[in-house]
């Protein structure tokens, strides 16, 4: 969705309003509200990480503003991974939701025309679970990869300008890499792009092979932006025909 239309209060939500929690906190909940139900055949760890994509340079919001750029790797196993970049356990839902503040903190933002405060970055928060079967002895491991996305701008309407054109053409950018993911998948083509920007190479083992991906699509219901909004329905018409591999789980002996 362009800028302004909600997308960071679809993901985060207003602070200290449970009522009106956003997909982050919502997901967490549910995820250890679900591992406690199965406490009593699994123990399970989680560690939380959170990052952002500012003008295709990759920081860790754990350890401060823009502290250090950090480089995208690829394990064995053919997924991806930030190295360097800060695991925090976390044992209860508040544990995340202090996370989710202390980086917010530390995120890109900037006020334009279209936008008072504006995300000038994509966020993304990766938590990996570790369970391990008490009676079986197996281990397995999954990732829940949560994304709050800039919004796309035309700079006409947003008036960026200096820094903030900057932003708006590396935001700009890496959504058009994105999309072609999406249609790259779509057509079923052998060699699809995620190299060609650090969100898509990021999100690599998120958007392919035996992944599940949801997305929100996020429109103004502002007259002034029909031809966005226009544009918005139709890519997400476009992606919700994708269909991935089947579920695969990933486990492994102790």
């Amino acid at each position: 969705g362009q800028t302004g239309s909600g997308k960071t209060f679809t993901m985060m939500g207003p602070a200290n309003t449970p009522e009106m929690a956003g997909v982050n906190r919502r997901a967490v909940h549910d995820l250890f509200r679900i591992c406690k139900e199965r406490g009593e055949e699994y123990d399970y760890s989680m560690t939380l990480s959170m990052l952002e994509i500012y003008n295709e340079n990759v920081f860790d919001l754990l350890s401060g503003h823009h502290a250090e750029t950090l480089k995208i790797a690829q394990s064995a196993d053919g997924g991806t991974y930030v190295d360097g970049l800060i695991k925090r356990d976390v044992l209860t839902p508040d544990d995340v939701t202090r996370a989710l503040e202390e980086a917010d903190k530390n995120r890109s933002v900037a006020a334009t025309k279209m936008n008072s405060h504006s995300s000038r970055s994509h966020l993304v928060l990766q938590l990996i679970v570790k369970g391990h079967n008490k009676i079986t002895g197996v281990t397995s491991q999954g990732k829940l990869s949560l994304v709050d996305l800039a919004g796309s701008e035309r700079v006409a309407k947003s008036e960026a300008s200096g820094q903030r054109l900057v932003e708006a053409a590396a935001i700009n950018k890496s959504l058009t890499n994105l999309g072609l993911i999406f249609a790259a998948l779509a057509a079923g083509q052998k060699h699809v792009p995620y190299r060609n920007s650090k969100l898509t190479y990021l999100l690599q083992d998120s958007l392919g092979g035996d992944a599940k991906a949801c997305m929100f699509i996020n429109c103004s219901p502002a007259e002034s932006n029909l031809s966005e909004t226009r544009s918005t329905l139709n890519f997400g018409q476009g992606i919700s025909k994708i269909e991935l591999g089947p579920i695969k789980r990933n486990v492994g002996k102790k």
